[in-house]
């Protein structure tokens, strides 16, 4: 990792105070690491000691000791003041004094937590200011500072604003130096999905049409909106959630094996699933809103800041279908909805049933289907679910689980956001969203983004969705598999 500058564009918003300085710190105190150089960059009234106070706060609200995040704060965070995000000249004049002071070569990282209306300014002022030092060639030169662009979501709201927003960055900064990021894919058990399925012969050969019936992805949420709802009023769960986290687990779980184990394979394998999967129909699609419910007098139509008759949704269910080789008539149910019974992530695969019932009890009894269960939080790891024999005469069935779970072999792993940070002051983009694949990505929901023929059904709060996504997602619910005797 080259010692580096790292400004923090949108230093005094929530994101920074709760992911990124955590990250930060232990990123930048590991074994090796540079000592850290970060500039905060914010149109509030803060000073260098108001943002070390704060940046504090936060690494002891995550264990860290009191002396030891204070001295991490005052030996790395310094504040730049602007009064606008494309008026760059006091963040540059920190960065220079800091960079020689501490004898750094210039290398920098521009982190982008900012509302996407600010992206335009800031990108085009970084990029006027990084052409002329030439961090911004499509080649690389090694002898050359480097320079390095990080976006927040979301990547535009449509596929028109997502083009738009991709012109500009490439006018100033070349695919090679951006990084967009997604948190959902520095998760520990969102990477190993590729190990799972490209070090197991065993689950790689079952991974297709032949032997895979339906994968359902789903993500939900016990919270609300409560509180933010001049965010999320208008944007909604499909563009919130389905476009960006629960798509990024679906290109993942489709993808064909990678030539290389790298940005370049790994992201062109995404690309070409998304390419592959058809523009979603109205009829592919049921969208919800929450109500309210025994444990939640208020609904989101009761949020302040609400309109009325607002038809924003909390819950979306939407079945993709990709025209490949390998997936060809397999319905990927991605479904996601907020004041649920339960929080989770997981990928369920159901895969089909045995072609010819044997084991019977009196009256019929239809073969299992097995279903792996990749759980990505919490309790992260996998269950696959079979059937064995009942002891006793008789061919009686009972399902039962085989179960690996993370912490109990690993214990703790590391933040998502730790992960991401570090593979960007390393330069690796592997699990990074390319420009070409956010385009997709908008592409695949165009036809339903603001829909006004499509219903958005009510549901009440702490269930699984409205009853009319229960045609879509035929699976049974998430819930713990049974152990009582089956057949």
């Amino acid at each position: 990792m080259d010692p580096h500058v790292f400004v923090l564009f949108g230093a005094t918003g929530d994101l920074a105070a709760v992911k990124l300085f955590p990250a930060l710190y232990r990123v930048t105190t590991r074994e090796g690491a540079p000592e850290p150089t970060v500039v905060g960059v914010g149109r509030s009234d803060w000073d260098d000691a108001r943002l070390q106070d704060t940046a504090v706060d936060a690494l002891v609200a995550k264990d860290v000791d009191e002396s030891d995040a204070r001295a991490w704060a005052e030996k790395a965070l310094r504040f730049a003041r602007v009064s606008a995000y494309d008026e760059l000249g006091p963040v540059f004049e920190v960065v220079e004094a800091l960079e020689d002071e501490r004898g750094l070569d210039g290398n920098r990282v521009y982190y982008l937590a900012l509302p996407p209306s600010a992206f335009e300014g800031t990108i085009t002022a970084l990029g006027e200011r990084e052409k002329p030092r030439g961090t911004t060639t499509e080649d690389v030169d090694e002898s050359k500072p480097w320079a390095r662009l990080v976006i927040e979501k979301p990547f535009g709201h449509d596929l028109e604003s997502a083009q738009e927003l991709n012109e500009i960055v490439h006018e100033h900064f070349p695919e090679r130096l951006v990084y967009r990021i997604d948190h959902y894919l520095g998760k520990e058990t969102v990477q190993n999905l590729l190990v799972f399925r490209f070090a197991n012969a065993f689950f790689e050969s079952a991974w297709s049409r032949r032997d895979v019936e339906r994968v359902e992805i789903t993500v939900s949420e016990t919270n609300d909106t409560a509180g933010r709802a001049g965010y999320f009023d208008g944007v909604g769960t499909l563009r919130d959630m389905i476009q960006n986290h629960l798509t990024q687990l679906f290109s993942l779980t489709a993808m064909e094996p990678p030539a290389r184990l790298d940005a370049e394979g790994i992201r062109r394998e995404k690309i070409k699933v998304l390419r592959s999967t058809r523009t979603v129909k109205p009829s592919e699609v049921v969208l919800g809103q929450y109500a309210s419910g025994p444990d939640d007098p208020e609904g989101y139509l009761d949020h302040e800041g609400v309109d009325a008759s607002s038809r924003t949704e909390t819950f979306a269910a939407v079945e993709l279908n990709v025209d490949s080789w390998r997936w060809q008539g397999v319905p990927f149910i991605l479904r996601t909805g907020k004041r649920m019974p339960q929080r989770l992530s997981e990928i369920a695969v159901v895969f089909r049933r045995p072609p010819v019932t044997l084991f019977q009890n009196e009256g019929d009894c239809d073969p299992a289907r097995n279903v792996l269960r990749l759980r990505l939080q919490p309790d992260e790891g996998f269950r696959l679910s079979f059937d064995v024999k009942t002891p006793g005469s008789g061919f009686g069935v009972t399902t039962r689980d085989l179960e690996f779970r993370y912490q109990d072999t690993f214990g703790a792993f590391p933040d998502a956001y730790e992960t991401l940070l570090r593979d960007v002051a390393e330069g690796d983009a592997t699990l990074f969203v390319h420009g070409e694949e956010a385009e997709e990505a908008w592409r695949v929901y165009a036809d339903v983004l603001d829909n006004p023929d499509l219903e958005v059904h009510p549901y009440e709060s702490r269930t699984w969705g409205p009853e009319a996504a229960a045609e879509l997602i035929q699976a049974a619910p998430i819930e713990e598999v049974g152990d009582e005797e089956r057949c």
